[in-house]
């Protein structure tokens, strides 16, 4: 079998040794047959080899090169021709034994505009197919920690974790989903795809939970496998999962939406980032709450201005195809997911926002509430859809909140225990305080 290690490239496999990305992952290709070794210091393309940096402490992720492009991109032969097969080897220092009392969680040096330069670079076009990458922000587990998959929204860009990436690459394995740009895969076969990776990570850890972390269409994605998969140990978060697009405040605009003239489509990113998310929170995630009112408004009117150029590149990665397709998509997403709920036995927790504007999320929560066997909802009034984009909302910390962590079949006190991080401390000091 072929395998390829853990080196700096483009997210989106793209092979040019001018480009500088500015987000460092790890990369899972997908799976065939072809016996080309790849070593762990170099990038094999059409003969060609591309020196990388090698990391210290990685995973080494086995997969094979085949079907490239003549670019060196992954092709999968097709749309919605998937491959995947993921087999893992640590190296034997990769994991972190232990967690002092007031880490370092990371949380509030990333905002939403790393999210948006990260989102530029994976906007481009690849041909590729759906694909897992690990970011390296994520560093080394705790000894036994779990896997956590993220099935990214409406984007598909799968860095909706961003904010989060520190901190839950200390409590978990995280993996995340990319749906590229132009891909066209059908819902389905989406859902198989997410499914033969929790299959597998299954059979090689029968004993360890899997974290599904579903933002929005992702949402239907993790209860969709989890339907198909009831006897798998599952812990599902849902962040405003799009189970409820067919009742959308938006729903008259759609049809508006497909008939857009192109010249006209370039605002509307524009207005669906002011729909799908709080300005407010997202621009205040880095501002420290201590600080004088003076330098927070200083902050804060800083953060909006720099936003302001990164917006512009929003139609490249919704581009109208593209927002045409995703469309659609949600609506057979939702429609697939809603009539298998009844079938959901994993661990669900879903995070509801009260000022989302492109779906009825606090309502929708309730009637997953009602619907799933085991589910908890937390919700936040003043948050808007994208949640996990904003101030306040420390995803390792819900989750060990709610009790939903653990590392193995059952919740153990004492080894399941993670210490509060500064920015927990932090965050209970000013709530005192």
């Amino acid at each position: 079998m072929s395998s390829i290690a853990t080196f700096r490239v483009s997210p989106l496999f793209t092979i040019n040794p001018e480009i500088r990305p500015q987000f460092p992952l790890r990369v899972q290709c997908l799976d065939g047959s072809d016996s080309t070794v790849l070593s762990s210091d170099s990038l094999v393309a059409n003969g060609t080899s591309f020196t990388g940096e090698k990391e210290k402490n990685t995973a080494i992720f086995h997969g094979s090169t085949e079907d490239k492009t003549k670019s060196g991109i992954p092709n999968d032969g097709g749309n919605g021709r998937l491959k995947s097969r993921v087999e893992k080897t640590w190296l034997k220092d990769v994991i972190s034994n232990d967690l002092e009392a007031l880490w370092d969680d990371g949380y509030g040096t990333k905002t939403i505009k790393d999210y948006l330069d990260g989102a530029k670079e994976f906007s481009r076009t690849d041909g590729g197919p759906p694909r897992w990458f690990c970011p390296i922000e994520c560093g080394k587990p705790l000894k036994n920690s779990p896997i956590l998959l993220f099935l990214p929204g409406m984007d598909g860009v799968g860095l909706g974790l961003t904010l989060h990436h520190k901190a839950l690459g200390k409590a978990f394995e995280v993996w995340c989903l990319h749906i590229p740009v132009y891909d066209r895969t059908p819902f389905k076969e989406l859902v198989e795809y997410v499914e033969e990776t929790v299959r597998q990570e299954h059979a090689s850890s029968p004993d360890k939970p899997i974290y599904l972390v579903g933002d929005s269409f992702g949402g239907c994605l993790a209860l969709a496998v989890a339907a198909r998969n009831p006897k798998i140990d599952l812990v599902l978060v849902l962040a405003n999962p799009a189970t409820s697009f067919g009742r959308s405040q938006l729903q008259p605009l759609f049809p508006i939406l497909e008939a857009l003239p192109n010249e006209l489509h370039i605002a509307v990113p524009y207005l669906l980032s002011f729909v799908l998310g709080n300005p407010m929170k997202m621009a205040t995630v880095d501002i420290d709450n201590r600080l004088p009112p003076r330098l927070q408004s200083e902050k804060l009117s800083a953060n909006l201005i720099a936003l302001l150029p990164r917006l512009s590149d929003l139609p490249d990665i919704i581009a109208k195809d593209t927002l045409v397709w995703k469309l659609k998509l949600l609506k057979s997403a939702a429609a697939y997911t809603n009539s298998r709920l009844h079938a959901v036995k994993a661990e669900v927790l879903v995070l509801a926002s009260g000022q989302d504007y492109m779906l009825p999320s606090g309502e929708e929560a309730q009637r997953l509430k009602s619907s799933l066997q085991n589910c908890k909802v937390r919700y936040f009034k003043e948050n808007g859809h994208t949640i996990l984009m904003e101030k306040n909302i420390n995803l390792l910390t819900v989750i060990k909140g709610t009790g939903k962590y653990r590392r193995s079949q059952r919740t153990d006190l004492v080894s399941d225990f993670l210490p509060p991080s500064m920015s927990e401390f932090k965050h209970g000091f000013d709530n005192v305080g």
